[in-house]
């Protein structure tokens, strides 16, 4: 399926009624912006359409061979509902704006841009860029994301295709993707070339009616491999404070059967009040222009939590500041400390997973946590 959607799409270029039914999924002002002034209105614009523009064509030649099985509905074909942010929920599902992804405890695990399977019911996920800084962290996340789907679907090979308007067919990441036969790049003509099919039309005023297609299925009509998310968790961090007592290195804690690849970050714990002016002291805070200090941090702040990023091992500090329904995430500075990094919105599962969070680390603990990091990294 790989190589025959490869060849469907070399040097395409769409026919209008593709590309206008690509709107459909966006907004009347995402609509407006595909030709606005303002770049980076515009460039957010095209890759809704973009994105769009890739799934009603896999749709078409859906129709046309029986190479494609199945895909996965999105955008204005998804039902509209609200989707509750729970602790202990799990799996894969639809959000409210059509977007496919996975959850772990209340929190997304992933996004995927589209997901189809093939004659063989052999998942398959893509991803679709419209810029080369979409590259950044992309190679490791679709490694994450092989585990995760080979995991629900327990599927050995999970398939992968990137879908490009610009190109980046020589860089080192996409290099190595295409080194993968479960892989496949797929280059496009730019989208400022594909939209111009579009200019005439009145943009704005198009519908968005979703369509029955016998290709298309929901995400909850798909039967995956159920998982515990919060325990899997839990028995990861317990496996890291083995490996911190008996000075096991990375690698022999990754490799552990124990701990599973689908866990991407564990939370170690609330830091105890008396532990907050030796860790100020020690590794220090800065939140924005603002370099904290003991009584500003207890002044402003009224939780701290540790956490460990994987798998880059990287520890991270969240701040709950009072009177305000959101965690500001902390990542290490290279030359020691942590800076805020960006807020962790009350309307996500991860800041339900936060509160529950109470004060259970001391400063020797602490300190093995960021030393183990450090030795790490």
């Amino acid at each position: 399926m790989l190589q025959w959607i490869t060849e469907q799409f070399t040097r395409y270029h769409p026919d209008r009624a593709v590309a206008v039914r690509a709107m459909r999924h966006m907004r009347p002002t995402e609509r407006r912006n595909l030709f606005s002034e303002d770049i980076m209105l515009m460039r957010t614009a095209e890759g809704y359409w973009f994105e769009s523009l890739i799934y009603e064509q896999l749709l078409k030649i859906a129709s046309q061979t029986n190479t494609i099985k199945k895909i996965v509905r999105k955008g204005a074909d998804v039902p509209k509902h609200k989707t509750k942010v729970m602790l202990g929920t799990n799996g894969l599902y639809s959000a409210e704006k059509g977007d496919i992804r996975v959850r772990g405890n209340g929190q997304d695990l992933a996004e995927v841009d589209l997901l189809l399977f093939d004659s063989k019911n052999r998942v398959v996920f893509c991803e679709v860029v419209t810029s080369p800084a979409d590259l950044k962290d992309l190679e490791a996340e679709i490694i994450y994301k092989k585990h995760l789907f080979s995991y629900l679907f327990q599927q050995k090979h999970v398939g992968f295709i990137l879908f490009s308007a610009v190109d980046i067919s020589n860089t080192q990441v996409v290099r190595r993707l295409v080194g993968d036969p479960d892989n496949a790049y797929v280059g496009t003509r730019a989208c400022e070339v594909m939209k111009s099919v579009l200019k005439p039309l009145r943009l704005t005023t198009l519908p968005m009616m979703p369509v029955n297609n016998p290709n298309l299925v929901s995400c909850k009509s798909l039967r995956t491999q159920g998982f515990d998310y919060k325990m899997l968790h839990d028995e990861a961090l317990c496996r890291l404070y083995f490996a911190m007592d008996h000075h096991f290195s990375a690698e022999q804690y990754f490799a552990d059967p124990c701990v599973s690849p689908l866990v991407k970050k564990v939370i170690c714990g609330g830091l105890h009040p008396a532990t907050l002016r030796d860790f100020i002291a020690e590794y220090g805070l800065r939140v924005k222009s603002e370099v904290l200090d003991y009584a500003m941090l207890s002044q402003n702040y009224s939780k701290v939590v540790m956490a460990v990023d994987f798998p880059a091992m990287s520890p991270v500090i969240y701040l709950k500041p009072y009177k305000q329904r959101t965690y500001f995430k902390m990542v290490p500075l290279k030359a020691g400390g942590f800076k805020y990094e960006r807020p962790t919105p009350s309307r996500v599962g991860f800041y339900l997973w936060l509160e529950t969070i109470k004060p259970t680390l001391g400063i020797e603990r602490t300190r093995d946590i960021l030393q183990y990091c450090e030795d790490a990294m």
